[in-house]
């Protein structure tokens, strides 16, 4: 297909305790220098609910357990342009479950260089997309404490 440049699939966990979500800081591309919830993308055969827990536990030393869907957002490049560190494509879909940790402690691997536990209000303060933004007052409008 002409000028067709793929769809990257990504998940990810609002991972949550006593009211807040664990952010992480990017540490490289694509958005190097925002906060996020930890997530990466899902790998052949893998599911996106076993690519969200892999890569909390792989990004942050967290093992947690899945409450459900939280959401499903889209990405999308400037202008529907190539996303940056993002070669397969411009647009990326992330599946992301609520989870509460079960074990272990944060300690973050390469792929950030800080987190935080912010309430929604915390979380629309910091550097990040719109979807976070939106995510946040979702999470809020559930009452999770």
């Amino acid at each position: 297909m002409p000028g067709y440049q793929g769809i990257v699939l990504g998940a990810g966990t609002v991972v949550h305790r006593r009211g807040k979500m664990l952010v992480v800081k990017r540490a490289r591309d694509p958005n190097v220098g925002m906060w996020a919830f930890p997530g990466g993308r899902v790998e052949v055969g893998e599911s996106p609910m076993d690519a969200a827990l892999r890569e909390t536990r792989e990004e942050v030393g967290l093992v947690v357990e899945s409450e459900g869907l939280f959401d499903v957002v889209t990405y999308f490049g400037r202008g529907r342009k190539k996303l940056p560190g993002l070669p397969h494509g411009s647009q990326v879909v992330v599946v992301d479950y609520l989870a509460k940790p079960t074990r272990g402690r944060v300690v973050l691997n390469e792929e950030s260089s800080d987190y935080r536990w912010v309430t929604p209000s915390e979380l629309e303060t910091l550097y990040t997309t719109p979807q976070m933004r939106a995510c946040a007052r979702k999470f809020a409008e559930m009452k999770i404490y």
